[in-house]
């Protein structure tokens, strides 16, 4: 895999992240093939598959509710195949979400193992086509 190709995937998956912390709600499409390409199993309920839709909505949801948000991502691998690539890492989050209905918030101190599929388009930049987050039990 080149070098240059790794590095601005790891760039994507970092600023991806970031946009909790930002809180650039809007910016979270630009990461996300939108399309009926897109699919996503998260680690928090529901625990559907989400097309690009439901999972653009939850996220936006997720991103805004989460107050003193961290991150740090560990131990990640990426495969290139052609177009399309692989990675897999560990992701640490902790912060605050609240629920402004019910003015109950809970802390958040997880690690969950990603995968995340990228292709490569026409554009010929990277965008993110299915993700997979399975919570560690704690």
């Amino acid at each position: 895999m080149s070098n240059e190709a790794s590095a601005k995937i790891r760039e994507l998956i970092y600023n991806y992240f970031q946009l909790a912390k930002t809180k650039d709600l809007e910016r979270i499409r630009e990461f996300l093939i939108g399309d009926e390409r897109f699919t996503k199993f998260g680690d928090s309920p529901p625990y559907d598959r989400r097309d690009f839709e439901r999972a653009l909505m939850l996220e936006q949801l997720q991103f805004a509710s989460i107050s003193d948000y961290e991150f740090r991502i560990e131990d990640m691998k990426i495969d290139l195949l052609g177009d399309t690539a692989v990675a897999t890492f560990m992701l640490h989050t902790t912060g605050m979400v609240v629920d402004d209905y019910s003015f109950r918030g809970f802390t958040v101190n997880d690690v969950s193992r990603i995968t995340i599929v990228l292709y490569n388009g026409n554009d010929r930049r990277w965008q993110i086509v299915h993700q997979h987050f399975s919570k560690l039990p704690r």
